[in-house]
């Protein structure tokens, strides 16, 4: 490697993701990051700049894993597109929800694919859902959250995120984590996910217990966040999937009760039958 590339290596970051390293590369010096690359991870790669920001989207990050023995993928981020708040609707008012280190957040779940990726077949099983692989990427921020910060702080800001993102749109559904991550809150606290040293211990500790759902469930949870907060909605129907409205109420009540305040959100929530 020149001279000059090394200079640029050093303002990139590699992290350790089990055995090998994954390359955190900015966006604006995607350029310099496949330079740093072998061919044989290269050409597991998309072709182009264009087609990097054509996969990227809106989005402020994405992962791409690669097969090598060395390297584990690249996490290109886009620290423009890292949201500073996030709004959401409920029966005609609109809410404001500022996120605090939201890019540090979005890596850490981006590494949780990789970390995760790397114990299929040991500790996770060897084929998982496109669903399991989200929430686990969640699971994986809840305990560097733990170890980094020392509590649950700013993996409440991602559940509720999760929250808002899918009371918002159907297409958020695939990442709605939490169903998951309150499992988490409800079994340990901080302190006792940060004496895990290593994610996999944590993972070993959290993931047989965990009680998972299942895609015919995740669809019925859709539907009825559709049908409540969805734009379209015309008529009223109080007795569809009653029998999923009070597990849903408890997935949100934390979230609405931080936006509205607890009486007003316990209202909303006796109103909709999620009680």
């Amino acid at each position: 490697m020149s001279l000059i590339a090394l200079v640029f290596a050093a303002s990139l970051s590699w992290t350790p993701i089990a055995d090998k390293q994954a390359l955190i590369c900015p966006l604006p010096q995607l350029g310099t990051c496949l330079a740093l690359l072998p061919q044989q991870v290269l050409v597991q790669l998309p072709l182009t700049q264009q087609q990097f920001t054509q996969a990227l989207g809106q989005r402020s990050a994405m992962v791409i894993p690669v097969d090598d023995s060395k390297i584990a993928g690249l996490i290109l981020v886009n620290e423009q597109q890292t949201p500073a708040v996030q709004l959401a609707s409920i029966d005609s008012v609109t809410y404001q929800f500022p996120l605090h280190q939201q890019a540090q957040l979005t890596l850490w779940h981006e590494l949780g694919h990789l970390e995760n990726l790397a114990l299929q077949g040991t500790v996770l099983p060897t084929q998982l859902s496109a669903y399991q692989h989200e929430w686990l990427a969640d699971i994986y921020l809840i305990w560097r959250v733990a170890r980094q910060q020392g509590d649950f702080s700013l993996a409440w800001q991602q559940y509720h995120r999760r929250n808002l993102d899918a009371l918002t749109s159907q297409k958020y559904l695939s990442h709605w984590s939490a169903p998951m991550m309150i499992q988490v809150f409800h079994r340990y606290n901080a302190g006792q996910v940060a004496k895990f040293t290593d994610y996999a211990g944590f993972l070993i500790d959290f993931y047989p217990d965990a009680e998972q759902l299942d895609p015919r469930l995740l669809g019925e949870y859709s539907s009825l966040l559709q049908r409540t907060f969805g734009a379209s909605v015309l008529q009223p129907l109080p007795r569809y999937l009653f029998w999923r409205k009070a597990a849903l109420g408890q997935y949100l009540k934390p979230t609405l009760t931080l936006l509205m305040g607890d009486v007003e959100a316990q209202d909303w929530l006796v109103q909709n039958s999620m009680l």
